[in-house]
């Protein structure tokens, strides 16, 4: 489970963050998890959609304390680095850093309050998770949702 709390996108189990690997500000640089440095590179803004275009069978609702997130209201995780790049997931696996481009659902993530994860606007089916079963920086999407673990 992550949830977002003072800027950054955190792992529950483990309390690694989200973080632009190497700290570099390139188009195309693999996001990943580390320990918390509370550098740029880990500092992220939960900017969302102004409307919502999620399955009509699922209601908005308000923010979900315990996670930070808003529940199924699309949003974008901006990263406070100079270019403000979005986390986009790239063939339903990888999470790099893109410029913004409206309305690509690749970069529009959501909140499922019904599994506590992050899921994304494109591969609606496959929600965050962290590789090896939480043993790897990487993270990535999947249906397993293993990112769930306490």
């Amino acid at each position: 489970m992550f949830k977002y709390e003072k800027g950054q996108i955190i792992n529950w189990r483990n309390n690694l963050v989200f973080d632009v690997t190497d700290s570099k500000d390139l188009e195309g640089q693999p996001v990943g998890i580390k320990k918390n440095t509370n550098g740029k590179n880990q500092q992220w803004k939960i900017v969302y959609l102004d409307e919502t275009d999620i399955d009509d069978k699922i209601a908005t609702k308000g923010l979900n304390k315990e996670f930070g997130f808003h529940i199924n209201r699309p949003f974008y995780l901006v990263s406070e680095l100079p270019f403000n790049r979005v986390a986009e997931m790239h063939s339903n696996a990888n999470i790099w850093l893109r410029r913004y481009r409206k309305n690509v659902k690749q970069q529009q993530f959501w909140f499922d309050e019904r599994t506590n994860t992050i899921k994304n606007n494109h591969y609606r089916t496959y929600c965050l998770e962290i590789q090896s079963n939480g043993k790897s920086n990487n993270i990535k999407a999947g249906t397993g949702c293993i990112s769930r673990w306490w």
